[in-house]
Formats: C-alpha cells, structure tokens, sequence
C-alpha cells in the first residue's frame, strides 16, 4: 500500500522558445534589418498596444536599440497624427512581418544627436 507523501511532489516545466533578453533583442533587429531593407511593414505589440508600423531605422543610443518607426495603425485604428516614433527594442514583443510595403520617411534627418551612437539600418530611398 502507498503512504501519502508528506511534501507535495515538484512540478516541472519546461518553457518553449525560452530566451535571454539579447537573445530576443538580436532577434527582433535580425527582423527589423530585413524589414527596413526591403521596405515591409510590421506589427508588433508595444507597452501593450498591437500596432502596424514602417521601420525606418534601426539605430543604438545609450547601449540600447531602437527603431525609428511612422505608426501605421494602433489597436486597429489609424493614429491621430502620422508621424516619426521611436520605439526601445527591448519593449517590443510579438514582432511579425506584414506583406505591406512602404516608402521612405522623407524627413528622418540622419544627422540627428540620437543617432550618433551609430545606425545599424537606413532605410534607403
């Protein structure tokens, strides 16, 4: 006969896809390289809100990456002002390409301070 076990029993789990924060950061500018390269849009999920954006550069400032981005939609809605946002790698999650293409941002002034830390991917024009 089994005694009852006087502590209960360890659960073990096991989490897919597990990775580190560089790990995910790495990922997400190997996606956004490609998308700026090739002028394809994203989504994304930012400080919780599911936007579609077009990247336009990917640039490192205070040892961190970031994405220079026109928000195309948020939540399923256009926004009220279509403009040029920054967007830290490290906030993004559920990043997918999009089969929309877009043009370049005509007024990204590349001489700007934020991007002497050096940018990674230009759009081109």
């Amino acid at each position: 006969m089994l005694e009852p076990m006087s502590q209960p029993r360890p659960k073990l789990s096991l989490r897919l896809g597990s990775k580190t924060p560089e790990q995910k950061e790495a990922d997400a500018a190997a996606l956004l390289t490609r998308a700026i390269e090739q002028h394809l849009g994203v989504r994304w999920i930012y400080n919780r809100t599911l936007m579609r954006a077009a990247p336009q550069l990917l640039y490192r400032k205070n040892d961190s990456l970031y994405c220079d981005a026109v928000v195309i939609e948020r939540d399923g809605a256009a926004p009220a002002e279509t403009k040029l946002g920054s967007f830290n790698l490290a906030g993004l999650s559920g990043l997918t390409l999009t089969e929309q293409v877009y043009p370049a941002w005509p007024d990204i002034d590349r001489s700007d301070a934020r991007y002497q830390g050096g940018i990674l991917a230009p759009v081109s024009d």
